[in-house]
């Protein structure tokens, strides 16, 4: 009952990061202000992917507590679990990138890319997330069975470093005479640091570190986080201000320790657990992989309108989740999409 309790708290949070992927996609607050849609964004919203890394690196990793081979099954398992929710998905999502081919025109080149794609940033835009989770999680897996995990958290930092770099100074890279082919030939090839290999290892790592390790005290946990997203909002104007924060921006480093104590002050907030907390953690994948099935559809019809389109989206996706949670026992192959 206790870990009820305690995991509650996560669930509700899972639900809130998907809320914010949508607005990520939606720019809701553009027409009231975009300054304030774009600091949103980057301030808030940007906190909900490295949270999915670290609360999924976080309860995979504490059941891994078996044998070598009883560990590496569980692994299998989990992975196999991704691999079948991201191809299902990949195949919903067929039209929409057969749309986009007739839109910008079709070519080898192009076909090429979204093969690159699939295994690297995402059959579709949004659905990046699954194999960088994929990728992250085997990374942070292979170097466990090495080093310890203190070191796969160092090794994973640096990887997030190296990141960060390309990432968030990409307009000064774009401008440099030399520099400027380096990063155009990485961006022809891995298109983005956001991925399994850049990305998600860090948060990943984390996760498993506190499944391992001892976690700071309830306090020590909040205080780290108010201080930590204090310097996230500092480091993100910084950016602002220095005219380098663009749409894609998203590997902060002070989303790092961020994430860490949020995860961890979630762990330990004792809240009465009810069936309705895990609904809310199936909505939120349901929601993140289909909102942009309403999205795209609503921005075509209502460009200048996102507000309306972000709460549209919202209503429209968590329908679905209700529908597929409500009648996945009478048709049984929904589970997949979940």
């Amino acid at each position: 009952m206790v870990k009820a309790k305690q995991y509650a708290a996560v669930d509700i949070a899972k639900y809130v990061s998907a809320l914010l992927v949508v607005a990520i996609h939606t720019y809701p607050f553009l027409e009231i202000s975009e300054t304030f849609n774009t600091l949103f964004i980057a301030i808030v919203c940007r906190l909900a992917v490295p949270f999915f890394f670290v609360s999924s690196g976080y309860f995979l990793f504490r059941k891994l507590n078996g044998t070598k081979k009883q560990n590496l099954n569980r692994l299998k398992k989990y992975l196999w679990r991704l691999i079948s929710l991201y191809l299902v998905w990949t195949v919903i999502y067929i039209p929409y990138t057969i749309w986009n081919y007739m839109s910008e025109g079709f070519s080898l080149i192009s076909l090429a890319g979204w093969i690159r794609d699939f295994f690297l940033n995402g059959s579709y835009y949004h659905l990046w997330f699954l194999p960088a989770l994929i990728t992250g999680t085997l990374i942070v897996y292979l170097i466990g069975e090495k080093k310890r995990i203190s070191k796969v958290v160092f090794i994973s930092m640096i990887l997030y470093f190296i990141g960060y770099l390309i990432n968030v100074y990409a307009p000064i890279w774009q401008s440099l005479p030399y520099v400027s082919i380096v990063y155009g030939f990485f961006t022809k090839t891995l298109v983005t640091a956001r991925d399994g290999f850049f990305f998600a290892p860090i948060f990943i790592a984390l996760g498993a570190y506190m499944a391992k390790m001892p976690r700071p005290k309830l306090k020590a946990s909040c205080v780290g986080f108010a201080a930590s997203f204090l310097l996230l909002i500092i480091e993100v104007m910084t950016y602002y201000s220095l005219g380098i924060l663009q749409d894609l921006s998203c590997m902060f480093l002070s989303l790092v320790p961020t994430t860490y104590f949020l995860m961890n002050l979630l762990l330990d907030v004792k809240m009465e657990y009810k069936p309705v907390y895990g609904d809310l953690r199936k909505d939120s994948t349901l929601i993140y992989v289909s909102h942009i099935l309403f999205a795209r559809l609503l921005l075509l019809v209502l460009p200048e309108a996102h507000l309306v389109v972000y709460l549209a989206t919202l209503a429209f996706s968590s329908m679905f989740a209700f529908l597929v949670i409500r009648y996945r026992k009478q048709i049984p192959w929904l589970k997949y999409l979940m």
